[in-house]
């Protein structure tokens, strides 16, 4: 009898046990499940969508129009330096292309381009004709320019002088509004102080020479930052990127008056 008894106890308890893990499991899987609906905040749309700093350059206070149609020559520099982006040219200098720097009445082939051949091509939807106007001003000032230091020459040369980056940065620093270039997006009037069409002078490799210049586009970074439409040996074709945080800033200039 008290073999059976101890029987009958061991296996009650052993149900029991067994009866209890299952309460257990089932609670917990209850607990982890609610009839009610759980409510989950919406994200901020802050989170999701790009900041945009939007610049109406209509009334900028910026005049000008070279063409005579109705619209300044800031917005139609900027327009000319976005369709560039349809269709973005080859670096000429880019590894592997070999496509000579020189070429008959300035202008490569659309499907080639330098950083200078950008701001050129710009300025041509604004009417304004980069060549002949840096081809003047050298002919009338050209011991202002670094001609005769860098490549030997005596004369002026309107197939290239336009072309070439340290003539065009004299060109404007001589003939446009000469602006800030130590770049703060944290603060409101500096960061204001770039708007889209502007002309941008870069130092890329940092030797202290100004080696690219873009255009400032339209379209910004999460921070409100101008991207810069440009033409560069990296990444070797027509771009729109954030580079004024990143790089060093050699010129600024607005082309018009105030």
């Amino acid at each position: 009898m008290d073999n059976q008894t101890r029987k009958f106890t061991l296996k009650h308890f052993i149900i029991i046990i067994i009866i209890l893990i299952i309460i257990l499991g089932i609670t917990i899987s209850i607990s982890q499940f609610t009839f009610k609906r759980e409510y989950k905040p919406p994200t901020a749309l802050s989170d999701i969508l790009p900041r945009f700093r939007m610049v109406d350059l209509d009334k900028a206070g910026i005049t000008g129009d070279e063409d005579g149609d109705g619209t300044i020559n800031q917005k139609e520099i900027l327009s000319g330096a976005k369709k560039q982006l349809e269709a973005p040219a080859k670096n000429i200098f880019s590894e592997g292309l070999n496509e000579p720097n020189y070429y008959k009445d300035g202008d490569p082939p659309p499907e080639f381009a330098l950083c200078t051949d950008i701001i050129a091509r710009a300025f041509k939807q604004a009417g304004l004709d980069i060549r002949s106007l840096v081809n003047e001003d050298i002919t009338n000032n050209f011991d202002q320019y670094p001609l005769r230091q860098i490549w030997g020459q005596r004369t002026p040369d309107s197939n290239i002088d336009y072309r070439r980056i340290q003539n065009l940065e004299v060109f404007f620093k001589r003939n446009s509004q000469v602006l800030l270039i130590n770049f703060d997006p944290a603060n409101y009037d500096n960061l204001n102080s770039w708007l889209p069409g502007d002309i941008v002078f870069f130092d890329m490799d940092k030797d202290g020479y100004s080696d690219n210049v873009g255009i400032l586009s339209d379209k910004t970074t999460r921070k409100g930052v101008l991207k810069v439409i440009y033409n560069y040996i990296e990444p070797g074709y027509t771009i729109e990127k954030d580079i004024l945080e990143i790089s060093t800033i050699t010129g600024h200039f607005r082309w018009g008056t105030l």
